[in-house]
């Protein structure tokens, strides 16, 4: 058989898969009726009249598929025989024309024909195979076509209906920030439908009919739409803090009255937006506004923690602050504000900075206060006193006799505990109050917690007390 005869017969079987797809397009099979466990379905029922119908339908199919595999094996047979004859009678033919190209390149010496049998065939010829590289492969031809189980399935079900979601813009969220404010939640849906499956998987769906028997609830979301919140990373309720010195306005306007002052570093509460120009702030009990540039926040400025804490120290300093309390100096702020000074030539004030932090803390006094004292009685520790004495506050010491009356110290820490613990006894508490290692104060000269009070019965210059509270701020302000 010859090529044209080959592509004669491919194009004849191709013929015969396009009437075996039309065949297949008729076919229908019955659906399946609670074949699938758990599946939640009400199938219809048939009458007797449609199931009759619906059996000789049946019938029918199943010939039609039966004839239908029957023509295919039968093509299948049939083709296997055309191919095997036309695979010999081309090998033959190649074989003939291979050999005869063979002879006239390839002469023996002889130069004699060979001879041919008596069938006019070559002798000694080897049978050459070639691959039919266009190999129909009918097996696969009938499994595509005729092994697809179809089947369809009528069911009634509940279904859940999406809820939908609204979003509202809001200016007191940072901007791009969303926040569920009503949750939604799904309705419900009674669903009429038709199944469509191939070997049981579902391959798709026709809804005929859908009821709504519970509405969905719409879920609401607020968008923030606040720059000035997104750029400080912050939220209402927020601590935040001032960048400079502002005023505490009523209204939320540069002519409005000012409550009050409200100084660099300070920490407020965020209430509300107005606009991206003013915000609503609570300061120490007070409600106002402020501009929104004149505030930042620890996430933005992260070194702001630390000076509100300094700042709020220094808004206690004030003449008539009572001393008989611990300050919040931690230590370091000891070590910062008593070293470094220029007076302090000796750095006898700098190298007892921790025993004045101890003092502090151990006596529940102002530290700050007791080195304020040894600065000015000692000039600095530069006094004889305290210098062969190691008595920086020149105790003990009266007028007539200064040198010989005042107690002398092995150290210098020596003297100051001595010193605290004179103060805490007899000057800055009440009597009975709770002081130290059990003991209660006596209050011997108590005029009151203040350094004025302290000045009544400690020393005989009246402006004592002046002198000492200038150091104070002077230490305070080296925060």
């Amino acid at each position: 058989m010859r090529i044209n005869d080959f592509e004669k017969m491919q194009q004849n079987l191709e013929q015969m898969k396009n009437n075996l797809e039309n065949i297949q397009r008729i076919e229908m099979t019955k659906p399946e009726r609670h074949k699938a466990k758990g599946r939640r379905a009400v199938s219809k029922k048939i009458n007797p009249i449609k199931d009759k119908k619906l059996k000789k339908i049946a019938q029918g199919e199943h010939i039609i598929v039966m004839v239908t595999i029957a023509i295919v094996a039968f093509t299948f047979i049939f083709s296997t025989s055309i191919f095997a004859k036309t695979i010999s009678e081309n090998t033959i033919e190649n074989q003939t024309i291979a050999n005869e190209e063979y002879s006239e390149n390839n002469v023996p010496v002889e130069n004699q024909p060979q001879e041919e049998s008596p069938s006019g065939q070559v002798e000694n010829a080897e049978l050459i195979l070639e691959k039919n590289e266009n190999a129909i492969q009918l097996e696969e031809i009938l499994m595509e076509n005729v092994s697809v189980l179809k089947s369809k399935e009528y069911i009634e079900e509940e279904r859940p209906v999406p809820f939908e979601i609204t979003y509202n813009e809001n200016p007191n969220l940072p901007e791009g920030e969303e926040v569920i404010t009503k949750q939604g939640t799904a309705g419900k849906q009674q669903v009429k439908v038709i199944k469509s499956y191939e070997n049981n998987v579902l391959v798709g769906e026709d809804i005929l009919e859908s009821i709504v028997t519970e509405p969905y609830q719409p879920q609401v979301i607020d968008k923030g739409t606040s720059k000035f919140l997104s750029r400080n990373k912050a939220h209402l309720g927020d601590t935040m803090y001032v960048t400079k010195e502002v005023s505490l306005m009523d209204q939320a306007n540069d002519s409005a009255t000012e409550i009050c002052k409200i100084f660099k570093s300070l920490d407020v509460t965020l209430e509300q937006l107005s606009d991206e120009e003013w915000c609503k702030i609570e300061y120490d009990g007070l409600e106002g506004f402020v501009k929104c540039k004149d505030l930042t926040t620890s996430k933005v400025t992260p070194g702001i923690i630390e000076a509100n804490r300094v700042q709020r120290i220094k808004m206690t300093v004030e003449e008539n602050m009572p001393l008989n309390h611990s300050t919040d100096l931690t230590l370091e702020d000891y070590k910062r504000i008593l070293s470094g000074n220029a007076s302090d030539k000796n750095r006898v004030i700098e190298e007892n900075a921790e025993v004045f932090y101890n003092m502090d803390k151990n006596y529940n006094m102002n530290g700050v206060f007791l080195a304020s004292m040894a600065i000015h009685e000692s000039g600095w520790a530069t006094s004889t006193i305290s210098k062969e004495k190691k008595n920086l506050f020149g105790y003990g010491a009266y007028d007539s006799s200064p040198y010989a009356s005042s107690y002398s110290f092995e150290t210098y820490a020596e003297g100051i505990e001595l010193v605290a613990k004179v103060l805490v006894k007899n000057y800055i508490n009440e009597a009975g109050t709770p002081i130290y290692e059990g003991e209660v104060a006596k209050a011997a000269y108590y005029n009151g917690p203040t350094v004025a009070g302290v000045n009544t019965r400690y020393a005989s210059d009246t402006e004592w007390h002046n002198k000492i509270y200038k150091y104070m701020e002077y230490l305070y302000n080296r925060l």
